[in-house]
């Protein structure tokens, strides 16, 4: 767990994305100290992003880089340092002054080319870390930040550490947790990792998963690595055996899903208090928009005047005594349809909103 003082501890216990993602998903701003031997590397992050900073930059193998991707020539690139040189400025502002890279594509080169110096880190199995909170980096060494959910994703799709993997996954035969956290839209998944995510929220174990799924292990242990190290996938913790029946699983399922249509309802208000009516046509809309993919437990799904959802009657009444497999696919439904909705304020009040009604959201339960 990641603290307000400075924190520290080893990839051993840790995986670097999970401590990535725990570092982001706190919201820090500081110093992130990465060891491996006698190698050591420092990112800076703000607000959980990664910070794309100038002197981390290493100008001259960004454009050697350039050369070897063929983006620029060897000539460009010459004729680039000479500019350098001669205005006594830097070599990522000729490359604009001489006209070779416009900013669009040469920020988003930068990015990429920051984002692959990292990637490395994300296989190691030993060393430490330490994070030193702080102010952040002044403005006029950034050059930018990274979205960390993104590139912990694309990290995850480099790594060749097999072991590292298959040391933290859960074991096959474990029963596992699966969770849509309302920020997972933010991520770029590629279609493989939605499909595999699309399976494993109707299996009760990893073993399963494999069984049902159509992508081959190697590959599909990388995904599910990183849905662990996002905090989607989860061992279930061990419970006592009930006394009679299944009753505390009955009463988890059934609270789950209040707290579930509780949030529901809360993005309801929320997008109809700043937009009025509107917000309903929305949410409705957005509803729509999600219903193919739900499963026939929400063909019959109804939105209700206070912004809860209603499914199938016959299902949600029953919903804490659902068989195993019925109780995923609607706890798994909802979910999705908390995602949407908290799209819909996005896409209508912007990002801040999104951000502001999260973390409401998650103090909910």
């Amino acid at each position: 767990m990641v603290h307000d003082q400075r924190s520290e501890g080893t990839f051993g216990e840790t995986p670097f994305a999970r401590v990535l993602f725990d570092l982001w998903d706190g919201g820090k701003t500081g110093r992130f100290e990465v060891r491996a031997g006698d190698a050591a590397r420092t990112l800076h992050l703000l607000n959980g992003d990664v910070v794309v900073e100038h002197e981390g930059l290493a100008e001259k193998e960004f454009l050697a880089a350039l050369a070897k991707k063929k983006v620029l020539t060897a000539e460009q690139v010459r004729q680039c340092a000479r500019q350098a040189k001669a205005g006594g400025h830097s070599l990522l502002k000729a490359l604009s002054e001489t006209g070779l890279l416009s900013p669009l594509p040469l920020w988003n080169l930068l990015e990429s080319y920051y984002a692959r110096r990292i990637f490395p880190q994300f296989d190691l199995d030993e060393g430490g870390w330490a994070f030193q909170p702080g102010d952040g980096l002044p403005v006029r060494d950034r050059l930018g930040t990274i979205p960390t959910q993104d590139l912990i994703v694309q990290g995850i799709r480099q790594v060749r550490n097999a072991a590292l993997i298959e040391r933290f996954l859960p074991d096959d035969a474990a029963p596992i947790r699966v969770g849509a956290p309302a920020r997972l839209h933010r991520i770029a998944w590629e279609p493989h990792e939605r499909y595999a995510l699309q399976v494993l929220g109707s299996v009760p174990n990893l073993r399963a998963f494999h069984e049902a799924c159509e992508i081959g292990r190697r590959e599909a242990r990388k995904t599910l690595f990183a849905f662990l190290c996002l905090g989607i996938l989860t061992a279930a913790e061990a419970r006592p055996k009930a006394r009679s029946g299944n009753e505390p699983e009955a009463m988890n399922a059934g609270r789950a899903f209040e707290v579930l249509n509780e949030k529901c309802a809360f993005v309801y208000k929320y997008l109809t208090k700043e937009i009025g009516p509107l917000g309903r046509t929305m949410i409705a809309r957005s509803l729509e928009e999600a219903q193919p993919g739900l499963g026939p437990l929400f063909q019959k799904m109804v939105l209700l005047p206070d912004g809860r959802v209603a499914a199938d009657t016959a299902v949600s009444h029953n919903a804490g005594h659902l068989p195993g497999e019925l109780t995923r696919a609607l706890l798994r439904g909802y979910e999705e349809i908390l995602v949407s909705e908290v799209l819909a304020v996005k896409k209508a009040l912007g990002p801040r909103h999104e951000t502001a009604l999260v973390k409401a959201l998650e103090k909910i339960g």
